[in-house]
């Protein structure tokens, strides 16, 4: 088995010379067999393409940002809720209440 890469092969045709399907965007286009030899992965499981940082973080937008504080905040309000009821169930049943 072949372990070498022809880097410049893989660089001078990366996509496949085949018609997209009508549904894809047209600046999208599939890589040709040469191309996935460009894609690699750090041992931090990062991806690379042709040695650069693909990046791949998503960022909330402002309304999704609150919408998680709100839903936070309340499920702590509950959670506190909960625990006040149960010590004052416990505290009447040591009271003999």
């Amino acid at each position: 088995m072949n372990n070498k890469v022809d880097w410049e092969a893989a660089r001078r045709q990366p996509f496949a010379e085949v018609e997209t399907p009508d549904d894809w965007p047209k600046s999208v286009r599939p890589l040709s067999w040469q191309g996935l030899s460009l894609f690699g992965v750090d041992e931090k499981r990062g991806l690379f393409w042709d040695g650069k940082r693909i990046k791949t973080e998503i960022k909330l937008g402002w309304a999704a940002t609150l919408l998680g504080s709100l839903i936070a905040l309340f499920t702590f309000l509950a959670a506190v809720a909960t625990v006040s009821m149960a010590v004052t169930d416990i505290l009447r049943y040591l009271d003999g209440s």
